[in-house]
């Protein structure tokens, strides 16, 4: 689905990802999702186009198909945005990996505004959990449609999603979108990194939440933000309206209550990112190396606090 380029620097926040708690019939936060093999698709392709979206996506024989109409997408990503087309499509399966979800977008070249950790961050958050999900569009749009995708294939196995958590995670998604697209080619600035920190975010608000009640208040919120963002090299990076948007999206999603399933997987996520990290570390050290002397020490200190900090983080995820 194409937009034009305003729309994706609407205020918004990770990352795979937009924040929907799916539930039952009944008001109880899903743990467990069963799910059979389906595909959704964006009702603009024609029959061509959508063979050749089958076989990116490798949609085996006997998969339910779902189509994505123009006319349900603001109801489904809770905007009001006037769309004129949908192409980008998902083949969802059900996975038995402890409730984690992976994504993999099979044509990169053509989901312009999306990262794999940015759906993944999203579906997570909308309380998707042992799924795979794979992305496809044979033309180039931003994503979005994939993502109402994931959404109604949910409610097409019998699930309903509450409307807030839906224009969260939209949100979020957005503003990280958003977010890359105005630093892309700034020196220092690296999606990975960014998604990494939003994970890490995320994860610390909720930790921070148990431990006081399901409790949070702004000013914590915005603390977390900030130290993580400083951690991960960012804070000279993004702009001060960068940073803010992420703290005013981050105070979204701290007001969420998220099913046990879906705090394991952010975790989890988390985790998943800093074991990617070698490229992390290999930016990091890219830094380093511009760095001036006379700034060494200061530095140093900063990246001793860096290594501190991952060392809780990882000793706090274990225990």
């Amino acid at each position: 689905m194409m937009k034009k380029s305003w729309k994706s620097l609407l205020t918004s926040s990770i990352a795979f990802v937009a924040s929907a708690v799916l539930l039952q019939a009944t008001p109880v936060l899903a743990d467990k999702v069963d799910i059979e093999p389906m595909m959704t698709y964006g009702e603009s392709l024609n029959q061509e186009e959508l063979a050749q979206t089958k076989s990116a996506l490798g949609v085996k024989d006997g998969a339910k198909e779902v189509p994505v109409y123009i006319n349900e997408l603001n109801s489904l990503l809770q905007d009001d945005y006037p769309y004129s087309q949908v192409y980008s499509s998902t083949y969802i399966t059900p996975a038995k990996n402890n409730g984690k979800v992976t994504v993999e977008i099979v044509t990169p070249k053509t989901i312009t505004a999306i990262t794999e950790a940015q759906y993944q961050n999203a579906a997570i958050t909308a309380g998707a959990v042992d799924v795979n999900i794979k992305v496809a569009s044979v033309k180039a749009v931003d994503g979005s449609g994939a993502l109402a995708g994931v959404y109604k294939s949910f409610q097409a196995a019998g699930y309903t999603l509450n409307s807030q958590n839906v224009q969260v995670a939209q949100n979020e998604l957005n503003t990280l979108s958003a977010i890359s697209k105005e630093n892309k080619g700034k020196e220092g600035f690296s999606d990975k990194e960014l998604n990494a920190a939003i994970a890490e975010i995320k994860r610390q608000i909720q930790a921070e939440k148990e431990k006081n009640d399901g409790q949070i208040d702004q000013d914590q919120v915005k603390q977390i933000v900030v130290n993580i963002i400083n951690n991960y090299h960012l804070g000279d990076v993004l702009s001060q309206e960068n940073i803010q948007q992420i703290v005013g999206q981050m105070n979204q999603f701290s007001q969420l209550q998220l099913s046990d399933a879906q705090i394991r997987q952010l975790k989890n996520l988390t985790q998943s990112l800093k074991d990617k990290g070698g490229e992390l570390i290999k930016e990091a050290k890219k830094k380093w190396d511009k760095v001036d002397p006379k700034k060494k020490e200061e530095t140093q200190n900063f990246l001793r606090k860096l290594w501190k900090d991952l060392i809780n983080a990882i000793r706090e995820f274990f225990r």
